[in-house]
């Protein structure tokens, strides 16, 4: 049995002209999320993932929520408080507070792993993704998200300290961007290859996603999205209002951003890996 993502009729469902993802996303989430969320599900969406799926780096549940029409068995993820945000979604079977090393279950007992947006935050990866592999079943899937070595020179104010030739003002944004973001790796396929091999996962399919317009567009929305974040502090939600997708201004333009975009560069890598051994 397969996992199928929401279904092609949906992702063409559109909210006053902003597409199904997006729109769900805006109902829940900042916009900077919103925009590279809504990309990655138009990528996982056309990704079988058979059953019993594990998803590592659950978070509050939001992208599982906009993505998956259906129940996903296991979410893990390190901080308790977004597991309890994760819990009254009802998209996982069952929740658990783990880190990636060591996870708390037997060997293959998963069909599939799912990991975005997640394994750029653990400073020492081989022992998280030798784990990945060992609770993985032989032939077992396993799809990651992660930022690429493209990523901080798609930012929008490494660009723009870049085109004023002010160089260190330039790398001096990308440490803080990389700092704020908690990255521990922007790494490149090549590189993302070696390390799931001495795991015994092969890279069996690899591409870019979300070009410079977009991380651009990403990167500013951290700013003018800047109240969104009071209102998680103060009231532990990100939207007060979920209704306002019908009136956010731009929505055409923001639905084009808000897409996978060319395969060949961008901020971040879709990985699909099978075990090998």
């Amino acid at each position: 049995m397969t996992l199928t993502a929401t279904k092609e009729a949906a992702r063409t469902t559109r909210s006053r002209g902003i597409p199904y993802y997006l729109s769900r996303l805006l109902m829940k989430a900042p916009l900077h999320r919103a925009l590279v969320r809504a990309a990655e599900c138009h990528l996982l969406a056309d990704i079988d993932l058979p059953r019993p799926l594990l998803d590592v780096g659950a978070g509050d549940g939001i992208f599982a929520w906009t993505l998956f029409d259906e129940q996903l068995e296991v979410g893990i993820d390190p901080a308790g408080a977004s597991l309890r945000e994760a819990l009254p979604l009802g998209m996982y079977r069952n929740l658990a507070q783990a880190f990636g090393a060591p996870l708390p279950f037997r060997d293959g007992t998963f069909a599939s792993i799912l990991s975005n947006s997640t394994l750029e935050h653990i400073p020492d990866l081989d022992p998280v993704v030798a784990e990945l592999s060992r609770v993985l079943k032989a032939d077992g899937v396993c799809v990651l998200t992660v930022p690429s070595d493209m990523f901080l020179d798609y930012t929008l104010g490494v660009r723009l300290f870049r085109a004023l030739r002010l160089r260190p003002l330039a790398n001096a944004y990308a440490r803080w961007f990389n700092r704020i973001s908690r990255h521990h790796h922007c790494d490149p396929p090549d590189v993302w290859r070696e390390r799931l091999a001495r795991a015994g996962l092969g890279l069996v399919e690899w591409r870019y996603y979300f070009g410079k317009a977009a991380t651009g567009a990403m990167d500013a929305s951290h700013y003018v999205g800047a109240p969104s974040l009071l209102t998680k502090r103060l009231l532990g939600r990100w939207a007060l209002w979920p209704g306002k997708v019908r009136f956010i201004p731009l929505g055409r333009w923001l639905s084009g951003l808000a897409q996978p975009g060319a395969s060949d560069a961008g901020a971040y890598l879709l990985l699909v890996c099978r075990k090998t051994q």
